[in-house]
């Protein structure tokens, strides 16, 4: 168990410092720097080069990104160019958001599909089954962004049920009732866009544990079908379904990135984007590494967690 932690472990240093350096040399690979993107055109040429050189612009990529990366080491993720704040502030601030909006949005995907599909699963071929599987393959192919702008128009401008924009109201910031109020809307587009593939993973997991000998033969003993249904089906069903819900975790933190900008939530990705239009080096590395890391991590608890429920799982 524990050389498997430890081999696990190492394998996620070299894949994090991978993504450090693939991330840095694409952001430095993008036309123009932070310096053409905030300094206005008649500034003095002195002035520039003078700002080149204490910001260390004028450097080689790689000498800075070795600098970056001995930065960071130290604890040390530098400051916005933009407005001269510390990143771990800015990331602070914004990581909070981030996380109401994805965990809600995950509960809301979890309770209508884990349940969908187990009742997909057990009227196979029904019209429940039928229209659980449309509605599947038409919100898979949906964009995300054209889903929210899709919300926006209907249930914000057309019928001013919810706000269009922002997380609180300008006079009333700190107030639970106007968050959820404004969380309303990109929680349910966020959460409906994971809806199908957890819809579809436990459909399939449960009728194929409902093909398994042992089940068969507890329904030839006479059990009742519920009973088969709650202890041997969905347990063992169920079961794999960790390994989905871990590793689905980055993926839904991801997407509300599109989300966010669509609706001007304050979180990480909107940072994010922020940060890589204007060129914001410090800030935007920090957000990627926040996401590399968030992969990192939850694969590794996934399947840790997937050894333990499973005992036929041995990790050595």
């Amino acid at each position: 168990m524990w050389k498997y932690v430890a081999r696990r472990l190492l394998i996620a240093v070299v894949v994090f410092f991978a993504i450090s350096i693939l991330n840095f040399l694409f952001i430095n690979l993008a036309p123009g720097d932070p310096l053409q993107a905030l300094l206005p055109s008649e500034v003095p040429i002195g002035t520039v080069a003078r700002l080149y050189e204490e910001t260390g612009l004028n450097d080689s990529v790689p000498v800075r990104y070795v600098r970056w990366l001995g930065a960071i080491v130290r604890g040390d993720w530098g400051k916005s160019f933009q407005n001269n704040q510390p990143t771990t502030t800015l990331i602070a601030r914004a990581l909070p958001n981030t996380l109401v909006l994805t965990f809600s949005s995950m509960i809301l995907s979890l309770l209508i599909g884990v349940p969908l599909g187990i009742a997909s699963a057990l009227r196979e071929r029904s019209w429940l089954d039928e229209v659980a599987t449309v509605w599947s393959f038409v919100f898979t192919s949906i964009p995300g962004f054209f889903l929210a702008i899709l919300a926006v128009f209907f249930f914000a401008v057309r019928l001013g049920w919810f706000p269009t924009s922002g997380m609180y109201d300008y006079d009333k910031v700190g107030q639970l009732r106007d968050l959820v109020r404004h969380l309303i809307l990109p929680m349910t587009v966020l959460g409906i866009l994971h809806v199908p593939g957890y819809l579809r993973y436990v459909r399939a997991s449960v009728l194929d544990v409902m093909g398994q000998d042992y089940v068969r033969t507890a329904r030839a003993k006479g059990l009742r079908e519920a009973a088969i249904t709650w202890r041997h089906t969905l347990p063992n069903a169920l079961s794999p379904f960790i390994t989905v819900l871990g590793l689905s975790l980055p993926g839904l933190v991801g997407s509300s990135v599109l989300i966010e900008q669509v609706f001007a939530w304050p979180g990480l990705g909107t940072l994010s984007i922020n940060s890589a239009l204007y060129r914001d080096y410090p800030v935007f590395m920090g957000t990627s590494l926040l996401y590399a890391v968030a992969v990192l991590v939850s694969t590794l608890i996934t399947d840790l967690v997937y050894g333990l429920v499973d005992p036929r799982i041995r990790l050595t």
